[in-house]
């Protein structure tokens, strides 16, 4: 009899074999177009010296060639947090997972095992365990170890080892797919095959290769529960779920009442999850729903057959977040709190921090007595829907065609919405000059015509893209909801053409 909490599918050995050949099938369609322009010197004078460095020259794109499917997250030092690595260490060795080299923090209310260098790598595979800051806030020490019992199970269990191959080709096929989706008039009938292929194979593959990792999630709640008890795993689950649930159903997590009073970011973000459930517990409904699992055919398995599992019924849960004093940010990290928070949240960077600060100046400028709310972002057409991605990145070209021809108009908005982004730019010392303009194209856009100091930008740590990432939110607060925009980015070493120059010099600066 099929034990509980598990279910059947293709074997893993069956599994990897498809997962490698895929992957191989994947870099031999990237390399074939590099492979003609290598060997074909050789082919043509014949002579074993191109022969063979033809050869070496094709290697070494198939090396360079290999994808890397993980950021970097932060590491934190044993000297950092001597309390969470003395805990862990203890947790692998009664486990009997191999030894972690790191262990890494970032922004999310979640937990993983990384594997770094799995794969075809001469350099020697690394254990990271990655904790995020606001799930050690949010959970108590009891729950947060069963939640790093879990991730270590990964480890002992050497899930990694296929579930690196399953990851990769499941992102390279499917990055291949969507690349041309976005641009089909433009892409070689060898991209087309391609993606062919991988609408073809994608479906088969992500049932096969998801019921095998839901498989893998069992067996790591398993471990934990024998570690901890099924009780703190079911805790830590669906406070969890709860927490991103409600973070995903807002329709933003910013705080306007903490962007209107100061023009620095909040440090303590990570107590947000918390402070939300305190002030709304649960309900009924949301545990129902988390039970559920908004995820039923996918890499984990519905929360309700996890509970099953374990035993546990989730309606009986208390799920009241545990005070500072009790958590394992508290018990594990209290002297380095702070400033991983500072270093660490969705404000940290050069380029976030002062797109806060733009915004907080362009907030103020407005009428403050008008109650102010976010709008939506533009809803993007869903990654199926390969007309609706075409006729957006039409109207993108159009409008950039018409800003860079001059095509281009007066903008006509509100002596108020003009100051708030008057005041926004003048904040940031990298862009010099910028002027508004309205472009004739559906749906309305607002084109902010930029000329930035490369040396100021070196020195503020700024790229040109982040440059533009600064203004992003003071367009979202200043624009009416209808309304696009699109910014227009020269260096001031530069010139621009000649009929946007002649619009521009015609045309009152924003700023400059």
């Amino acid at each position: 009899m099929k034990p509980k909490g598990t279910e059947t599918g293709i074997a893993p050995v069956w599994l990897a074999l498809v997962a490698l050949a895929a992957s191989f099938f994947h870099q031999l369609m990237l390399l074939v177009p590099a492979a003609l322009v290598t060997v074909a010197p050789a082919a043509v004078f014949d002579n074993w010296l191109f022969w063979g460095a033809g050869v070496l020259a094709f290697l070494l794109m198939a090396w360079l060639a290999q994808p890397s499917w993980h950021g970097a997250p932060q590491r934190l030092t044993r000297e950092q947090a001597p309390r969470l690595y003395a805990r862990v260490d203890e947790m692998t060795d009664v486990i009997g997972a191999p030894r972690l080299h790191a262990i890494a923090i970032d922004d999310s209310i979640n937990a993983g095992a990384l594997e770094e260098n799995r794969g075809v790598s001469l350099r020697p595979t690394r254990r990271v365990l990655i904790l995020g800051l606001p799930l050690l806030r949010l959970l108590d020490t009891a729950a947060a170890e069963a939640a790093i019992a879990h991730e270590l199970g990964h480890f002992s269990r050497r899930h990694g080892r296929l579930g690196h191959w399953l990851y990769r080709t499941r992102a390279a096929w499917t990055a291949w797919a969507a690349s041309v989706r976005e641009d089909e008039e433009d892409s070689s009938p060898w991209d087309r095959a391609g993606a062919n292929f991988a609408e073809l194979f994608l479906p088969w593959f992500n049932r096969a290769s998801e019921a095998h990792s839901r498989r893998c999630e069992f067996e790591a709640d398993a471990l934990a529960a024998k570690w901890a008890s099924p009780e703190a795993l079911a805790h830590a689950l669906l406070l969890i779920e709860i927490a991103l649930m409600r973070q995903g159903g807002a329709s933003t997590s910013l705080d306007m009442e903490a962007l209107r009073a100061s023009g620095e970011p909040p440090a303590q973000w990570a107590d947000e999850p918390v402070k939300e459930l305190v002030e709304r517990p649960p309900t009924p409904e949301e545990i129902t729903e988390a039970l559920r699992h908004r995820q039923p055919r996918g890499s984990h398995p519905p929360h309700r057959q996890r509970m099953e599992a374990l035993g546990v019924v989730g309606e009986s849960l208390d799920l009241r977040p545990p005070a500072w004093e009790e958590s394992a940010a508290a018990q594990w990290l209290e002297a380095a709190w702070p400033e991983l928070c500072q270093a660490q949240g969705p404000w940290a960077g050069a380029a976030e921090r002062l797109m806060w600060t733009m915004a907080h100046e362009a907030l103020r400028s407005l009428d403050a007595g008008a109650p102010r709310v976010l709008p939506e972002l533009p809803e993007l057409p869903a990654s199926s829907d390969e007309a609706a991605w075409r006729r957006l990145h039409r109207r993108q070209a159009a409008a950039q065609e018409a800003i860079e021809h001059g095509r281009i108009q007066p903008c006509e908005l509100e002596p108020s919405q003009v100051e708030a982004l008057r005041r926004a730019v003048s904040v940031n010392a990298a862009i010099v000059q910028a002027w508004l303009f309205d472009v004739p194209v559906e749906p309305p856009t607002v084109a902010v015509v930029l000329r930035v100091d490369p040396e100021r930008m070196i020195a503020m740590k700024l790229t040109l893209e982040q440059v533009a990432t600064t203004l992003a939110l003071t367009m979202r607060l200043v624009l009416p909801a209808e309304r696009d925009w699109m910014p227009r980015f020269s260096y001031m070493t530069e010139g621009l053409p000649p009929e946007l120059q002649a619009r521009v010099d015609a045309t009152p600066r924003l700023k400059g």
